[in-house]
């Protein structure tokens, strides 16, 4: 039996429920400290690979040099005497000691070249490689070739200023900086909106799941009333009280049955919202229609009913007893809620590539204020009546309908009419 008890004591080892604020702001955090490793990542990586691409293009270039190290001062500048090096180019000749004997550079403002102890020379010379020095440059040293003793014992270097790479990296990171800032503030803007919406959405699951209990138990409580108070009438043991007694036990059954049948679309409904699979096979929508029609008439002769059948196939993929529900619903809906002698008209048909299902009919309608909500659970019109016995009388039998017609992939509206109620059902036929 579902019902609501409060006062319930807490259970002092479980741990204490995080407020929704709490963690919308612990969302905000996680999704902040993912978005900062990942721009870091990003900003290390790519200011890498910035620089190993400045220092083989350094490196070509110190290459091009390479053939004429050996040239003499006047072939290394041009006319009017300027150089012909590149700016950041340096040229260096070098006595065994380390001792600079010569220096061409392409601009007066390079930085100056560290000093070279000659085991360091001798070293960088054997490699045929540019190597970074310092920081500040890469350099090639070679022995020049000759066969004047002194030029023997001398070494070139061949050497590129690194000022401009760096630059060039520094103005990538500035760029990112302030591109992740702009980042981090639209992420921080959208964790913490989204995380306000999660904290809403689940206040909001927890009110419907609170009015959902304090309904469902409001609706058991109800038979369960009747069958106790019918329960002592029965034990009356006179025997004038025999048919007192025969009319309990009827009204007893009569309640068991209400809440059985509410108890089983409770159960419904929680398979559907769990996605629980459907019977899924080829369904033909007008035989279906023919049987609903059928039944009510034979049921319920007071309330006429017509069916319309567009020409064509109307077959869909689904369950057909949960859609012979939806059917069935509708009418019992139209039926609780509309005076005998009311008509009532099925119509199916196809459009948009999708199967409909209308049930219209000429009685008062549906007030204004009961329209938004009217396939919510628990709902009643005022014309319902609560011993109906069908789904309708427990306020259940719109919103099984939409949950069906989800399930199916469909939908289910309430459509404006100048008079009586329209439900339209739309049911993709390849659901």
């Amino acid at each position: 039996m579902l019902g609501l008890r409060t006062g319930t004591p807490r259970d002092p080892h479980r741990a204490p429920r995080r407020p929704p604020v709490a963690a919308g702001s612990r969302a905000v955090a996680l999704w902040l400290a993912a978005t900062l490793v990942t721009l870091g990542t990003v900003a290390a990586l790519s200011a890498q690979a910035l620089g190993h691409h400045l220092v083989l293009r350094t490196d070509e270039e110190i290459e091009k040099y390479r053939g004429v190290q050996l040239s003499e001062a006047a072939g290394l500048t041009g006319p009017n005497g300027r150089s012909a090096l590149d700016r950041s180019c340096l040229i260096l000749v070098l006595d065994r000691t380390g001792r600079v004997t010569e220096r061409y550079a392409g601009a007066p403002g390079l930085p100056s070249f560290p000093a070279l102890a000659p085991a360091r020379l001798a070293a960088l010379a054997a490699r045929g490689h540019p190597v970074g020095i310092g920081g500040t440059y890469r350099a090639l040293v070679v022995r020049p070739r000759g066969s004047a003793p002194d030029r023997d014992r001398t070494y070139v270097v061949i050497a590129r200023s690194m000022a401009d790479a760096h630059q060039a990296v520094t103005r990538l990171l500035r760029a990112e900086a302030a591109a992740s800032l702009v980042l981090l503030a639209a992420v921080a803007f959208g964790a913490r909106w989204l995380g306000v919406r999660a904290a809403r959405q689940r206040l909001d699951s927890e009110r419907r799941l609170r009015e959902f209990l304090a309904a469902a138990g409001h609706e058991l409580r109800n038979p369960l009333t009747t069958i106790s108070g019918y329960a002592q009438l029965a034990r009356v043991g006179h025997p004038s009280s025999e048919r007192m007694r025969e009319e309990a036990f009827g009204r007893m059954s009569t309640e068991v049955e209400r809440m059985t049948s509410l108890i089983d679309e409770l159960v419904l409904l929680s398979e559907l919202d769990l996605g629980q699979s459907l019977r899924v096979r080829c369904v033909d929508l007008a035989e279906l229609c023919r049987d609903a029609v059928t039944a009510a008439r034979d049921c319920h002769p007071e309330h006429p009913v017509r069916l319309l059948v567009a020409p064509g196939e109307h077959t869909v993929a689904g369950d057909p007893l949960r859609l012979h529900q939806v059917v069935a619903n509708l009418l019992a809906n139209a039926r609780t809620h509309t005076p005998p002698g009311t008509t009532t008209t099925l119509g199916l048909g196809t459009e948009d590539d999708h199967r409909v299902i209308e049930v219209t009919d000429d009685g008062p309608g549906v007030p204004d204020a009961l329209r938004a909500r009217i396939f919510d659970r628990f709902v009643r019109g005022e014309g319902a009546s609560a011993g109906d016995g069908g789904s309708t009388g427990s306020g259940l039998g719109l919103s099984i309908v939409a949950a069906i017609a989800a399930a199916h992939g469909g939908t289910v509206t309430l459509e404006p009419s100048d008079r009586g109620a329209w439900f339209r059902v739309r049911l993709p036929t390849g659901s």
